[in-house]
């Protein structure tokens, strides 16, 4: 093969490769944005989470051709948001066990949608969306809540991980924040 040949099926190569779609795996940290305050008064609140999702993926990535590629948790989303709300829950005063389903303060949070879609094109659409859901017991008073994120904008470049991270980091932080808001903090902390 000529040395021209060689370097024209090497760009075909290279070019091609770089329209290939590849996962992303994200590590999340989001942050409930709960400041700190007393508000639990030391009360234990038994937490559980639930990712009632029908698949594991954070999302996808679309390629020209039309295909996807996986964003991936590097840690279960259940995990995450347990984290957060723990955290959360600690800064306001209360500490937290395991679940228990007869103790007297449960918190239990259901992850319903968490999905991050990344289009093709010229310029590219990103969207988020979450959806959470908490049932806070307190004794046999019960207080059901629910929070969302939509978020959507649009980009000249191909998002890398960092991006797709910061993304979901900041609609799921959002999402964490108003669900556990003051009415929820307040019902847990009650005697």
């Amino acid at each position: 093969m000529t040395p021209v040949r060689t370097m024209v099926a090497a760009l075909m190569v290279l070019l091609l490769a770089g329209c290939a779609q590849t996962s992303q795996q994200l590590r999340l940290a989001p942050d409930a944005q709960m400041d700190e305050r007393t508000i639990g008064d030391g009360h234990t609140v038994a937490l559980r989470v639930v990712d009632e999702r029908e698949h594991a993926r954070l999302g996808q990535l679309e390629n020209r051709d039309g295909e996807h590629a996986d964003l991936v948790g590097a840690v279960q989303v259940e995990e995450v948001v347990r984290q957060a709300v723990e955290e959360g829950l600690r800064a306001s005063g209360f500490a937290v066990a395991g679940w228990d389903a007869d103790a007297e303060r449960r918190l239990e949070v259901r992850v319903l949608d968490l999905e991050h879609r990344v289009s093709a094109g010229l310029s590219r659409d990103v969207s988020t969306r979450i959806e959470l859901r908490s049932e806070g017991h307190r004794g046999e008073s019960r207080l059901s809540g629910q929070a969302r994120a939509r978020d959507s904008d649009r980009v000249s470049h191909r998002p890398d991980a960092d991006d797709n991270q910061a993304y979901l980091d900041a609609a799921l932080s959002r999402t964490l924040g108003r669900l556990l808001n003051e009415e929820l903090l307040e019902f847990l902390a009650a005697d």
